[in-house]
């Protein structure tokens, strides 16, 4: 059901999925997926909280304690949409230490000969405009969840 919809969207996705197989990519979206949890975690914990104190000083007790109990959905919204750039962030960085490991980037770039798109280069580029749309549409969303009280009073 979802592959003919992206095939519309995107014509010739199914040609660059075939030429692009291969052992890595598994392991790729799974380190994607490790970066993206791991910086997505530490951003939560240290910006979004930081900046949520600033507006709530009597937040400042703790981040635990202040998520017990029934939360708003508004701040929700907004940390889950933050979510968009951190994970093109994540295969931003994957795509760059594979790229710095010779034999990691030739399995990477398998079918680039034959579709251009699949090197790393331009994945990268195409991954960066992800980042700042989405950063331009995350980034209210964060700060309006930010300042949003967590719990209905």
């Amino acid at each position: 059901m979802v592959d003919p919809l992206m095939e519309k969207l995107r014509p010739g996705r199914r040609a660059r999925a075939q030429a692009q197989q291969s052992w890595w990519k598994p392991v790729e979206r799974l380190l994607v997926l490790a970066v993206f949890a791991g910086g997505y975690f530490h951003f939560c914990t240290h910006a979004i909280w930081g900046l949520h104190v600033l507006f709530h000083p009597e937040a400042a007790g703790g981040l635990a304690k202040a998520l017990a109990g029934p939360l708003r959905f508004v701040p929700l919204v907004g940390v889950v949409a933050g979510a968009a750039p951190f994970l093109f962030l994540a295969g931003i960085v994957v795509n760059s230490i594979v790229y710095c490991i010779p034999p990691l980037r030739r399995v990477s770039e398998k079918g680039a000969d034959r579709h251009a798109e699949l090197t790393i280069r331009n994945a990268n580029r195409g991954l960066f405009k992800a980042v700042l749309w989405s950063a331009l549409i995350a980034a209210p969303l964060i700060v309006l969840a930010a300042a949003t009280p967590f719990h209905p009073h």
